[in-house]
């Protein structure tokens, strides 16, 4: 009884908190109604002393660069750190600023804008076309109807340059699986500190810049005025925020005697290397789009049944990431218009592959819905990258019951398929057999699929193995694996809070102590103990 009171009281509490992080939602600023693609400038800091940091170093040039930002790396990826890798203050953050500033990484990234040479010479090529390329649809035919037509969204470019940012990436604790204590595994693993800046590219320095502008017809003398002045510009950079992830890439050194038909070749060292670093690029990113307003895609819906949107694969866009929807309502009191959250969409596999210039006739994404009211053409989506966890808690009835916990992760980022996800689960008992109290506990995991039956309820069917054990009468301990299959369904409290019941059966195995000896069935031993079980909980995704 204790125990179920517990877990009453830890669901009361975890209702509380996630209907406190609804309201969070709904008390955020104003979600911008537009949205123009930002330009990365990827730097790695450079520890040339730093055991394995060779590996790093040498495998960057594989890197494959995201298309959803503008690539504004420079002929150098590594910056020399300025500190030691002992050095333990908190103004890290400063000091790669400084360094920054120092190397004038900022004046380097702006005059790739523009193209400049060795001589001062620049280019507005880069600038238009990169206003061409941000441009949506809608922006493409209003400026059609203009007189200055295209040329109008070629000067737009000017202004993205202000959103130019340097990402400065600290790879620390790099080891091999076998220096992590990973056994039958080869690879690596590593932590990675991120710290992003912004270029602030200020009215006074294009001022500055398009004052000294140099032309074919200007004199010797006063190109190399104009020089002199382009080269005591001082181009501002600003910290913005900071991230921290790891990452991990690795193969199985285990053998086997069954030939596998079409086996590729291991992977080298190297190449788990590389791949590793790719991992951790991709991740840096996803987790800044949950900070940097900048990086949340924003449009309007463009259809429903599906629900569609014009973006795709240019701003990113993977399987399963998440958009809020909001709608612009009048209030008739305050004579003012306000944003309403009126839903949580999530991209399909069917994503759009819009890697072009806009014609007016751009391609669309579909999105199915997770939560809310019907959504209507219109309707702004904001990008709201998560996790892609979910975590459960409940009480489960049956033969094999008592507390419950579940984590599921999404994997439809990963992998192409929505609403897949890997999950772990555990639970306790302590259940009478003979006029015997046993304590048992399980813990297993498997995979789920989500079948969204209505806006706001899905039908989460799932898979999985596990082992359960415990101290017999002798107090010797014993185990069996068990095999669960069941379907779970979730009913919104919240976007990010569903009440849950489902049924699951446990099919268990032999029984068998830590030496290996059998004494049976598991449900024989402990007799019944296999079988159906009813669960009720809830669960959050965070």
């Amino acid at each position: 009884m204790k125990k179920i009171s517990f877990t009453l009281l830890f669901l009361v509490c975890a209702i509380g908190f996630a209907t406190a992080q609804s309201k969070d939602v709904a008390k955020m600023l104003k979600v911008p109604d537009t949205y123009n693609r930002s330009s990365v400038t990827l730097l790695v800091l450079d520890f040339p002393g730093d055991y394995h940091y060779n590996f790093v170093r040498n495998n960057l040039k594989t890197l494959v660069f995201s298309d959803k930002y503008y690539n504004n790396n420079l002929n150098y990826i590594t910056l020399n750190s300025p500190y030691e890798r002992s050095y333990i203050g908190t103004n890290k953050a400063d000091l790669i600023l400084k360094s920054l500033k120092e190397k004038r990484v900022a004046n380097d990234i702006v005059a790739k804008w523009y193209s400049m040479d060795s001589q001062g010479k620049m280019s507005l090529d880069l600038v238009h076309s990169r206003g061409m390329f941000n441009a949506t649809d809608e922006a493409f035919l209003e400026a059609k109807t203009t007189k200055r037509g295209n040329a109008q969204l070629e000067d737009f470019g000017n202004r993205l340059i202000d959103m130019s940012y340097v990402v400065v990436a600290d790879f620390y604790d790099i080891k091999s699986m076998e220096e992590a204590k990973v056994k039958d595994s080869r690879g690596w693993q590593a932590n990675v500190q991120t710290y992003l800046y912004k270029i602030d590219f200020n009215e006074e320095i294009r001022n500055k810049i398009y004052d000294n502008w140099i032309f074919d017809e200007d004199t010797p003398e006063v190109k190399d005025s104009k020089r002199a002045a382009l080269a005591k510009i001082e181009i501002p950079l600003v910290f913005v925020t900071t991230s921290m992830n790891t990452a991990s890439e690795s193969v199985s050194t285990k053998t086997t005697s069954i030939p596998l038909v079409g086996s590729k070749k291991p992977k080298t060292d190297d190449e788990l290397m590389a791949k590793m670093i790719q991992d951790a690029y991709n991740e840096i990113l996803y987790n800044l789009e949950m900070k940097v307003e900048d990086f949340k895609v924003i449009t309007s819906i463009n259809g429903v049944n599906p629900i569609r949107a014009k973006i795709g694969k240019k701003e990113g866009i993977k399987t399963d990431y998440r958009f809020f929807a909001y709608e612009y309502v009048y209030d008739e009191k305050s004579n003012l218009t306000t944003q309403k959250l009126r839903g949580v969409v999530r991209s399909t596999p069917k994503i759009a592959d819009n890697v072009q210039v806009a014609t007016g006739k751009s391609p669309t994404t579909e999105f199915y819905q997770t939560c809310g009211r019907r959504l209507q053409n219109g309707y702004l989506l904001q990008q709201r990258n998560d996790f892609g966890g979910e975590l459960s808690a409940g009480y489960e009835i049956g033969e094999i019951g008592g507390i419950y916990g579940r984590l599921d992760l999404r994997m439809g980022r990963y992998v192409g398929v929505k609403a897949l996800f890997l999950y772990i689960e555990g639970g306790y008992e302590s259940k009478a057999y003979n006029t015997v109290t046993f304590k048992f506990t399980r813990y297993g995991g498997g995979l789920a699929k989500g079948l969204q039956l209505t806006r706001n309820s899905e039908l989460r069917p799932y898979v999985g193995l596990g082992l359960e054990e415990t101290k017999n009468a002798s107090q010797v301990k014993q185990s069996t694996l068990y095999f669960k299959g069941g379907a779970n369904l979730g009913i919104n409290i919240k976007h990010n809070v569903q009440l849950i019941g489902g049924v699951g059966y446990y099919m268990t195995g032999d029984t068998k102590d830590e030496n290996d000896v059998s004494y049976g069935d598991w449900d024989t031993v402990y007799d019944g103990r296999s079988g159906m079980s009813i669960l009720a909980g809830i669960r959050i995704g965070f």
